[in-house]
């Protein structure tokens, strides 16, 4: 009896082990295969007792088209990207993509009426540096796009620059 409960341990054990895993090499493929496309943001510098300082960053893209606007939450969202001036901002917003070789799209989520989430509106930085953020003129973020729209970032610009604390 002891020995079947060993291993029914082990077997969980080993399957938290491999999804884990499983989990990070998405991530990871997904940033060093992903299409790079750089977005423009709004961000909000607030602070978390349990988490720290992290900005908030919400996306020009996120601002979802009249036709959408009655969308319910947590509905797919799909917006084409192209490129402009170095952004990339939204050409086609829809609900269900209709693919077409070459064009870069992002995946999100409609989170409150007439405007959706893609899962990279935190970014956490190092304690007291939020107002580096905060006070800069232009806020943007090196994302990757993995083939499915999912969106991971990869690097945020302020003022140009790459983010550094110092």
């Amino acid at each position: 009896m002891k020995t079947w409960a060993s291993i029914a341990f082990w077997i969980v054990v080993a399957g938290q082990l491999v999804f884990l895993i499983g989990f990070i090499a998405v991530k990871e493929t997904a940033l060093s295969t992903g299409t790079e496309v750089v977005l423009q943001t709004v961000p909000v510098d607030p602070r978390s007792l349990l988490q720290g300082d992290y900005a908030i960053l919400d996306y020009e893209i996120a601002d979802l088209p009249p036709f959408m606007q009655d969308d319910p939450v947590g509905e797919t969202v799909y917006v084409v990207l192209k490129a402009d001036a170095g952004v990339w901002r939204g050409a086609r917003y829809a609900g269900r993509l209709r693919h077409v070789e070459g064009e870069v799209f992002i995946k999100g989520r409609v989170d409150r009426m007439g405007h959706a989430d893609f899962g990279i509106g935190t970014y956490f930085i190092p304690e007291g540096t939020g107002h580096i953020i905060e006070n800069a003129q232009d806020v943007k973020v090196v994302v990757n796009l993995d083939a499915d729209g999912n969106a991971i970032i990869k690097q945020v610009l302020v003022d140009g620059e790459p983010f550094d604390s110092n």
